[in-house]
């Protein structure tokens, strides 16, 4: 019996090598035989498309399949007693300090026009490794797992980190990104809506802030689904630090830092943000290209696309592709979405407010408040209008704050309006002094998109 054991477990062992020498030759073998061919073609290389320096970055996972690496944000918290019990124990984990971390969660919400409900659609993490000049963006699809509370084999695969953050709150779905993105902790996020976005992506110089918007949406049109969007807008990050970074540390950097910190939901302070900017010029963030990669989390084999989203004639050939699928594919059952729509449903809350002004401000609040958040203004394209309604808006806040004695709110009305138009009046908009029915908004000439 123990003979026959052990030949059951030669034979056993003999075929497990074979298997895993197979594996390694089908991973290697494809390396050497395209060497000559690649080296033939070398001169047709030349013609092709750029391929990302990083692609491998953005594929590969960071860890062996027995030893899960965590990240940690500074050295002193190897010694901090630290477990995890994801799956009962599976695997081994093992925590490395490779510099000192500043991890930032940027989270891109799906909340509707007035509602305050809102998923995770698009979510990234900017690891920045302070004192080395180099920051590590983590790009995670919507639909990646993560627990949202609800039972492993519910057959609505509800389990998605897009519904972590309206099923358990911010705090847990920052924990999920962590864990994702093999990072210790998330210690800032900034927090924006499509209004936001748009206001946002105006900012830097796309005229056309909606199109830009639906182009780093996408997910049908550019190939790869939710892997190459959620690339896609780790891309546009990482090309937007390089082409905006002079911007925050020159002549209106204050300005720009602060107006752009109150145009969104952070718990990020204009001091830290300079700080941390201030490290980041020290060490020349922008001098090398390698020092912003971008990854992708859970690490796929995907041939991810690389678009330069600063260029006008790839936006607006995306464009013109988006708007083709659209009417090819466009749903009568779901709600119309054009600016008119929205201009209708701010006009009729800002009259329904109005009726309510006089002696129910709690009703003024309720109506406006998060449209105000929102910035739904930066929805409609017409500038004069914008202003027109970002006037009426805040003049109703402001005013129904001031008769329930809430100062402090009223004042931060008054103080998010002031730094808005301040950050635009930086970047060529120029605010009309009075916001009346005649006011006007020019655009500086010479916008990049």
């Amino acid at each position: 019996m123990e003979t026959k054991s052990r030949k059951k477990t030669i034979v056993a062992t003999f075929f497990i090598s074979m298997a895993g020498i197979a594996v390694a030759l089908w991973i290697i073998l494809p390396f050497f035989s395209n060497k000559h061919s690649a080296d033939a073609n070398h001169s047709q290389k030349k013609t092709q498309s750029k391929i990302d320096t990083n692609f491998i970055k953005a594929i590969v996972s960071d860890e062996d399949t027995n030893v899960r690496v965590i990240r940690v944000s500074d050295a002193g918290d190897l010694e901090i007693p630290y477990s995890i019990d994801d799956e009962a124990g599976k695997q081994t984990v093992k925590r490395i300090f490779d510099g000192r971390r500043i991890n930032i969660s940027v989270i891109g919400v799906d909340s509707r026009l007035g509602s305050s409900y809102k998923h995770a659609d698009a979510n990234h993490v900017l690891s920045i490794i302070i004192d080395k000049g180099i920051i590590e963006i983590t790009s995670i699809p919507r639909d990646t797992y993560a627990d949202c509370g609800f039972e492993p084999n519910d057959t609505l695969d509800l389990n998605r980190l897009t519904n972590v953050y309206p099923a358990r709150g911010r705090e847990q779905y920052l924990k999920e990104v962590a864990r994702i993105a093999r990072l210790d902790k998330i210690h800032y996020y900034i927090e924006l809506g499509f209004s936001q976005a748009m206001g946002i992506l105006e900012f830097l110089g796309y005229k056309n802030s909606n199109d830009a918007l639906q182009v780093l949406r996408s997910r049908q049109v550019l190939g790869g689904d939710d892997y190459q969007r959620s690339y896609n807008q780790g891309q546009f990050i990482r090309q937007q630090i390089f082409r905006q970074f002079g911007k925050v540390t020159g002549f209106f950097s204050d300005l720009i830092l602060r107006g752009g910190l109150i145009m969104v939901n952070t718990n990020l302070t204009f001091e830290r943000a300079k700080y941390i900017i201030g490290e980041l010029e020290k060490n020349k963030l922008t001098t090398n290209s390698n020092n912003i990669t971008v990854r992708v989390r859970p690490a796929i084999p995907i041939n991810y696309k690389i678009y330069d989203f600063s260029d006008p004639v790839t936006m607006d050939a995306i464009t013109h592709k988006l708007s083709a699928y659209s009417q090819k594919h466009r749903d009568p059952a779901k709600p119309d979405r054009t600016e008119s729509r929205v201009i209708n449903i701010l006009q009729n809350a800002i009259e329904q407010a109005a009726l309510d002004s006089a002696k129910n401000p709690t009703r003024v609040i309720s109506k406006l408040r998060t449209y105000f958040d929102q910035r739904a203004w930066f929805q409609i394209r017409d500038l004069s209008l914008r202003i027109k309604i970002r006037s009426e808006i805040s003049s109703l806040l402001a005013n129904a704050y001031r008769k329930k004695k809430d100062f402090a709110s009223e004042e931060n009305i008054k103080r998010v309006i002031e730094a808005e138009k301040k950050l635009f009046s930086s970047n060529g908009f120029i605010d009309s002094v009075s916001e009346g029915s005649n006011s006007t908004t020019i655009l500086k000439q010479g916008s990049s998109q």
